[in-house]
Order: C-alpha cells, then sequence, then structure tokens
C-alpha cells in the first residue's frame, strides 16, 4: 500500500511515521509513505499557498491553484484522495478497513479556514474528520488514519490481535489482565484462570457487551448481536427499532420467556406471544419449561470459580434463578 500525505508543514510527521509499528511496516515493506509540501507546487518565490476569502471574513484559505497541482501529481491513476476537515463526515473502524483495502492513499491535510471549494469538488474523493472539535490543522488527523489504516494492513499486526478488539463487531473490548494473579487485594477473574476455553470465551463475550452498554451504548444500535444478547441488554439501553418476528422466535426458542423479551424489546408480553402464535410458534406452557440458562451451562461456569453474583450478571438473570439451576444440576 502507498500512501502520500499532503501538507503544509512536513516536519511534524518525522517523528511518529518513524517509530513503532508505522517504522516496522515501511521497512518491511508492507506500506510505502511518502510526506509531500504543498508548497512545493507554489509558482511564485514567496512560495504562497493561501489568500484572504472571498465575501470577507477573518482567517485565511488555501488557494486551490497549488494544491490541485499537488494532489493530481501524486495521486497518478489509481489514489484515494480524502481531505481532513472539520466538515468531514466521522472517522471510524469501517472507515478504516475500507481505506486499508486500496492500494494508494492520498490524504490532503487542510490548513488555515479551509480549502477553496474548487478543490473539493473536482480533486477530492471523500472529507473525513476524526471528531466533532476543531484542530489548527489537518496534519494530527491524518496521522490518526495513517496509524489506525497501516494497522490494517495485511502482515503489519498479526491477524489474530485484530480479531477482539474495541469497535470489532460493533463492540468495545472488555477488561484485559496479565500477571500478577493478584494486585493491591484486587484478583483476576477466576474463569481467566480455569483453561476452559469456551467458558473465556463467554465471559469476554459478556464481559464486551456489558461495557459497551455503560460505555458507548449508541454503538449497540448496530452492533453485531445475536437476538438472545440483544434481549438481555438492559432496559435503557435497548434500542427501540422494530424487532422482526425472527428475532422474537430465536430469543423465545433460546429458552428466554415473554415478559423477558417484552421488557427488552419495549412491547408488551401480550404482544409478544400473540406474535409468536401468529407466526406459528407453539408455546410453552406458562410455568412447564426452564429458562435460559440451563443447569448445565450454570454448573460449567461455575466450575470456573466464579460466585453466584458473578454467574447472576454473567448470564442476566438474578442470583435466585442461578441458585435454582444450581440446586438442579448435577455434579
Amino acid at each position: 500500500m502507498r500512501v502520500d500525505v499532503l501538507t503544509l508543514f512536513p516536519r511534524m510527521f518525522e517523528g511518529p511515521f518513524g517509530e513503532s509499528i508505522l517504522k516496522r511496516a515501511q521497512d518491511a515493506a508492507l506500506v510505502d509513505v511518502h510526506v509531500h509540501d504543498i508548497r512545493d507546487w507554489a509558482t511564485d518565490r514567496h512560495r504562497t499557498v493561501d489568500d484572504t476569502p472571498y465575501g470577507g471574513g477573518p482567517g485565511m484559505v488555501m488557494r486551490p491553484e497549488p494544491l490541485s497541482r499537488a494532489i493530481r501529481s501524486v495521486r497518478g491513476g489509481d489514489g484515494h484522495v480524502v481531505l481532513l476537515s472539520a466538515q468531514g463526515r466521522r472517522f471510524d473502524e469501517p472507515t478504516a478497513r475500507r481505506l486499508a483495502a486500496l492500494t494508494h492513499l492520498v490524504l490532503v491535510a487542510g490548513h488555515y479556514e479551509g480549502v477553496d471549494e474548487r478543490v473539493v469538488e473536482r480533486d477530492v474523493d471523500e472529507e473525513l474528520s476524526i471528531g466533532d472539535y476543531v484542530l489548527t490543522g489537518g496534519e494530527l488527523p491524518s496521522m490518526v488514519v495513517v496509524d489506525a489504516v497501516v494497522r490494517l494492513v495485511p502482515g503489519v499486526i498479526e491477524a489474530a490481535s485484530l480479531e477482539q478488539e474495541s469497535h470489532t463487531g460493533g463492540l468495545l473490548e472488555g477488561p484485559q489482565y496479565t500477571r500478577p494473579v493478584e494486585h493491591e487485594g484486587s484478583r483476576v477473574p477466576p474463569v481467566l484462570l480455569s483453561g476452559d476455553h469456551k467458558a473465556i470465551a463467554e465471559w469476554r463475550r459478556s464481559e464486551s457487551i456489558r461495557r459497551t452498554a455503560e460505555r458507548r451504548p449508541d454503538l449497540l444500535a448496530s452492533a453485531d448481536l445475536t437476538p438472545e444478547e440483544r434481549a438481555r441488554l438492559p432496559r435503557a439501553v435497548t434500542p427501540r427499532a422494530r424487532v422482526g418476528d425472527d428475532e422474537l422466535i430465536r430469543a423465545y426458542r433460546s429458552g428466554i420467556g415473554s415478559y423477558r423479551i417484552a421488557a427488552r424489546f419495549g412491547m408488551s408480553p401480550a404482544t409478544v406471544r400473540a406474535r409468536l402464535r401468529d407466526a406459528g410458534v407453539r408455546m410453552r406452557p406458562a410455568r412447564g419449561a426452564q429458562r435460559a440458562p440451563t443447569a448445565a451451562d450454570v454448573h460449567r461456569m461455575r466450575k470456573t470459580g466464579m460466585t453466584i453474583r458473578e454467574l447472576a450478571k454473567h448470564f442476566g438473570v438474578s442470583h435466585v434463578t442461578i441458585i435454582d439451576r444450581l440446586r438442579r444440576s448435577t455434579p
């Protein structure tokens, strides 16, 4: 992958691009990064790249002639041009993955009061912003984009390390622990020491969902969740989008009762049951069936050393339900 950065301040990139993963990626020829001074395309002896805005107002605007020449010079026939601007669409993980699939990326670091609109219309493919705030220029956002994109280029980082990260699948990453087992009175969760890989995976998934619900509930509407996981979300963060019959059916067949489904999806229990019946689902007797989780599930997780309250939090049920399941299980 080739990355070209057009900027008025090329020396700002010397440190970030010459250290750590970005440097190793360049040394390994996995990515080819070039930083260009836009002033090199100015034609006057003062290397002028800005002027006062038409219509008046404070500040300066980047002139179209040198910037257009710079973009067209480096983009070649395959360059995708991105202008870093406070007016751009929010840069996120899916965008980083999309850009990482390109063979040639051209980043334009905007500056001053902005860029002449004619450059945007003719020479820019898209505008991106790294957040809803204003910086002194597009240099720092360009560094952020390069860092986020380059780490996704195949071979730069071990593929397995990219599978369970924040924003993978629309969720935040859960808590991480390393040695020692106990630090200042706080111990590593017992499940991580159990050696039960299935239980560990379930715990990490549960913690990832919980942390997202607590810290970034806005991500849950588009997160990659199963109907069962979505049904167990805390009521306050459950998206109120239209719930399809397939989601209701899958949630009900997983063992969740109609009252819990109704609470999580923002509808009445009667509506849930009516829609399930209309869809041809055979309803369970009112008190005859066991709710999820199963006794076997609880017993297996209990063997990892989790307490009753930890189990209740993990499965999204009350501690009374956990005690009931433990009584039914056979060691």
